[in-house]
This record gives structure tokens, C-alpha cells and sequence, in this order.
């Protein structure tokens, strides 16, 4: 009777799947989604907004966009910490933070006469409270997809999460070219076109002044797209208010049960454990180069061109647009794929960065023209190809390091380790960013930094052991199972750990601890 009794213990939780997930995984999404999109606010913008509010350049606009990886790595301690102990406050922090950011740029409502320092003033403290979800909405897919996924689609609603976060900077140039008429937007063709394939230095900044009939509209444009970037965040706020529990009833999983490390330990566990600097070096080199490069792409791309004729920054801004969709699709699509094909994660990720690399090599030979092509159209159809195909392999890679981290690193918690993750994509960034203003250093070198970023971790990943932590004991619950079956055996173990002390067996060790260290 003993031997039986012990068996019965590793045998598992009563699990279940609700369809729920799918609301819950939506609704963090689209936060994830909208707080990129208010993030990058001013981004579509920068060149006509300081015809509205003369004071602002482009340091102005650009400070905005800081304000994310600055938040983030001031206030990371306390809002993941937040989030270890409970994923339902962390939520409705950050939605309720990001609805307080554009709620704000809204005052000019409450005050008609409001001065633009104020205004500006506004946009800062905006740009602060919303950068702060961003610390969630970048660490908590993997905590989600645990919390209510079960093995089989972790890593497909891990991907769906991450992506979605990237589809928000797209939408914020839909929102923005819908809503905001350029003004200068007649001047480009006069510029776009020379033989250096660079815009004269002779050319002033502003070709023409607007009336001030023409700067009244242009005002009221921006109001409203300060209006109508406050309605979404608003109704998400409510949502997460509403119904956003941190788990369900009954968990997905066997894993979903298990105890992870505390705050402080995992944070020791990070710290010492060489596999976790690994990963993090491996996926925030290749993630961070590309999205900033994305940023800066338009620098690189409209120097290609043939006969003197350019890429336009119309052109490459929707070939930016429509790589943030194509990769978003891909990298779902590969983790859904992760899902169904077990124990190939560490090759998958190895492919797709060697892919990439190839493509973006490819694409750094056109920028700097070692291959020349014999008209436009083919340069044009070439580049589009090799970016998005590139574009599609580095980014898939994203919810599959990740996942592969949670898997190496357990017990350590999801969330922390999402956190850890992007606290080095953030130090990148700033590091990536900040080669601008080293002196006399140009911009050619950007045409280097793509496939170099794919290639130098490819070599780190290889000396990390493939492991599946987390998944054996989903696997040995579906082995043990099988036998209780058989016997006839009935368990059900305690899930709600918050609520209820651990079940003990016999000789006084927990389930987790037995399970785990057996």
C-alpha cells in the first residue's frame, strides 16, 4: 500500500483547459499590442509635428521614444516583483497606467487654452507612465501561456503575446497616415531623386512656411489622434478590471502546479547560473539590432538606389510596415509548428538564425551596392524578398528563445524570466542607440550589424545544453497516468497554493520538491 501511495503522487493535478484562454491571451495581446502603438506616438509624425509645436526637434520626439527603455530599467525591480506575486495586479497596473498616459495628452478638453509647454510637459510624463507596462507586456508571455495554456500550445500563445507587441508600431503609422495630413508631404518628390541618392545639404529644412489657418488644422488632426489613441486603452482597462484572473480554477498543466522560485532566490539562480546570461546574450544581440536598425532603416535604404534614382521614404517606410505584419504571422506559424514538433527547439532556433543571417547578408551586399541590379523594379522586388524573409527568421526566434529559457531555467518563475530577457534587449538598445553619437562615425555601419548580430550568437547557443525542465513533468504526469488507470487510482492535488498550505506525503517532502528533485 505504501508503494502505491507514493506512485499516486507523482501522478498530478486534476487539470483542465478553459476556453477562457483565449480571452484572457486576447486581452493581454492587444495591451501588449496598444501600449507599442502609444509608444511609438510621435514616431510617424516627427517630421510635420514641429510645425505645430515649434519648440519640439527631433531630440524632442526621440526622448519620447526613450522614455520606454528608461522607465524600464528604473522600474523593473518593483513591477516584476509585482508580477511574481500576482499577474492579475501587474495587469490591471499596467492597463490602468497606460490609460492614464493618453488620458493626459487629452487635458487640452478640460483646459481649451492649455500652452504648448504644458502640453509638452504632458506628452513626458505620458511617455513615462506608459513605458512603465512596458516591463509587463515584454516579460509576462511566458507567464500567461503557463499559467493557462496547456504544453501543447505554450509556445503558440507565447509567440501570439510577443508578436502582437510588434504589430503595435505598425498601427501606429496606419492611425497616424489616416488621421494626419502632411503638409510637406508635396516636397518629397523634388528630393528623392540625385545621384549621391542623399538629399542636398543645401536643403532648408522647411521648404515653406504653412498659414496659420493651415497650423490650426494641423493642431485639431493631432487632438484628435490624441482622442482616439485614449478610447482603446480605456476599454482595456475596464476589461482587465472586470475579468483578469492571475490563473485559473484548475490548472492546464501539471508544471501550472508546481512551486517556482521566490523572487529573491530566482534572482540568485539568474545571477549564477551561466545558461541564463547565455540566453539572454543570444536572444537580445539579434532582437534588439533588428528593431532599432527597423527604426533607423530609412537612413540605410534610401542611400540604394540605381542611375541616381532612390528608394523613396514613402516606399521603405510601407516595405516597414509590412515586415512588422509578414514577421508577426511567421513567428506564430513557427510556434505552432514548435508545438506540434517536440524536442527540436535548440535546431529550430539554430536554422532560423543561420537563415536569417544569409538574407541579411544578402541585403547588406545591395546596400552597399557589391550587387548591382539592372533596374529598379528587380533592386526594389530584391530588397523587399531578402528583408522580409530575413525579417521573418530572426523574428521567430523571439517566442522560441524565450521559451526555450523557461524550459532551462526552471523552477524559476516565467515572468522573471521574461524580465531578465529584455532587461538585456533594453542595455543593447541603449548601446545600439548610442553609436550615434560617437563622432565622425557615420552611418555605413549599419549595413555590417544585421547578419553580424545572427551569426556571433549562433556559436554561444551551441555550448547550451537542450533541456525540457518544465515539460518532463507534464510528460511523466501522461506516463504515470496511463498505470493509475489501471489501478484505478483517483488523485487530485492542491492548486491553489495562495489559498491553501502544500500537500505533504509520507515522508514529509512536498510534491513539488519530490518530483522535482527525484
Amino acid at each position: 500500500m505504501m508503494a502505491t501511495t507514493d506512485k499516486t503522487l507523482l501522478v498530478g493535478a486534476d487539470t483542465h483547459v478553459f476556453k477562457r484562454r483565449w480571452y484572457i491571451l486576447a486581452i493581454f495581446s492587444f495591451l501588449a499590442l496598444f501600449q507599442c502603438c502609444v509608444w511609438n506616438t510621435w514616431g510617424p509624425v516627427v517630421d510635420i509635428v514641429d510645425l505645430v509645436y515649434p519648440a519640439w526637434s527631433e531630440q524632442t520626439v526621440s526622448l519620447f521614444a526613450n522614455w520606454g527603455s528608461i522607465s524600464f530599467l528604473v522600474f523593473m525591480v518593483p513591477v516584476l516583483y509585482l508580477q511574481d506575486v500576482s499577474l492579475r495586479s501587474s495587469i490591471v497596473l499596467s492597463s490602468s497606467l497606460v490609460a492614464l498616459g493618453t488620458a493626459l495628452r487629452c487635458l487640452f478638453l478640460v483646459f481649451p487654452g492649455l500652452s504648448d509647454s504644458h502640453f509638452t510637459i504632458l506628452c513626458h510624463l505620458s511617455a513615462i507612465l506608459n513605458g512603465i507596462p512596458g516591463i509587463i507586456v515584454t516579460s509576462a508571455p511566458p507567464a500567461v501561456s503557463a499559467a493557462w495554456f496547456p504544453p501543447d500550445e505554450r509556445v503558440t500563445a507565447t509567440s501570439i503575446s510577443q508578436m502582437l507587441n510588434n504589430i503595435g508600431q505598425g498601427l501606429s503609422f496606419l492611425i497616424a497616415s489616416l488621421m494626419i495630413t502632411d503638409p510637406k508631404q508635396e516636397r518629397n518628390s523634388s528630393v528623392i531623386t540625385n545621384t549621391s541618392c542623399e538629399v542636398p545639404s543645401d536643403t532648408p529644412h522647411h521648404l515653406y512656411e504653412i498659414s496659420q489657418i493651415a497650423r490650426n488644422t494641423l493642431k485639431l488632426e493631432i487632438e484628435n489622434y490624441m482622442l482616439v489613441l485614449s478610447v482603446p486603452a480605456l476599454v482595456l482597462f475596464i476589461c482587465t478590471v472586470l475579468y483578469f484572473p492571475s490563473k485559473p480554477s484548475k490548472p492546464p498543466s501539471r508544471s501550472s502546479t508546481e512551486q517556482r522560485l521566490d523572487f529573491v532566490a530566482g534572482c540568485k539562480q539568474l545571477l549564477k547560473n551561466p545558461a541564463s546570461w547565455l540566453i539572454a546574450i543570444v536572444w537580445s544581440i539579434p532582437q534588439a539590432i533588428w528593431n532599432n536598425w527597423c527604426a533607423m532603416m530609412v537612413v540605410s535604404l534610401t542611400k540604394v538606389g540605381y542611375h541616381g534614382e532612390c528608394l523613396s521614404e514613402k516606399w521603405v517606410n510601407h516595405l516597414g510596415m509590412v515586415a512588422v505584419v509578414v514577421g508577426t504571422a511567421m513567428a506564430i506559424l513557427v510556434g505552432m509548428a514548435t508545438d506540434k514538433i517536440k524536442g527540436k527547439m535548440k535546431l529550430t532556433i539554430i536554422i532560423l538564425l543561420t537563415a536569417g543571417g544569409c538574407m541579411f547578408t544578402i541585403l547588406s551586399l545591395i546596400s552597399l551596392q557589391v550587387i548591382v541590379f539592372e533596374s529598379m523594379l528587380v533592386l526594389k522586388v530584391t530588397v523587399y524578398c531578402f528583408l522580409l524573409l530575413g525579417n521573418s527568421f530572426v523574428v521567430s526566434t523571439s517566442p522560441l528563445l524565450m521559451e526555450f529559457g523557461v524550459e532551462k531555467l526552471y523552477p524559476i518563475s516565467e515572468g522573471m524570466i521574461g524580465g531578465w530577457l529584455n532587461i538585456w534587449y533594453n542595455i543593447i538598445s541603449v548601446l545600439f542607440l548610442g553609436l550615434f553619437s560617437l563622432p565622425n562615425i557615420g552611418t555605413k555601419w549599419l549595413s555590417y550589424v544585421l547578419p553580424i548580430s545572427c551569426f556571433m550568437v549562433i556559436p554561444l547557443f551551441m555550448t547550451i545544453k537542450e533541456e525540457y525542465k518544465r515539460r518532463s513533468i507534464d510528460e511523466e504526469e501522461d506516463i504515470c497516468g496511463e498505470d493509475t488507470d489501471e489501478e484505478s487510482v483517483s488523485v487530485d492535488t492542491n492548486y491553489n497554493l495562495e489559498n491553501e498550505p502544500d500537500e505533504e506525503n509520507i515522508t514529509g517532502e512536498s510534491v513539488s520538491n519530490y518530483v522535482y528533485f527525484k
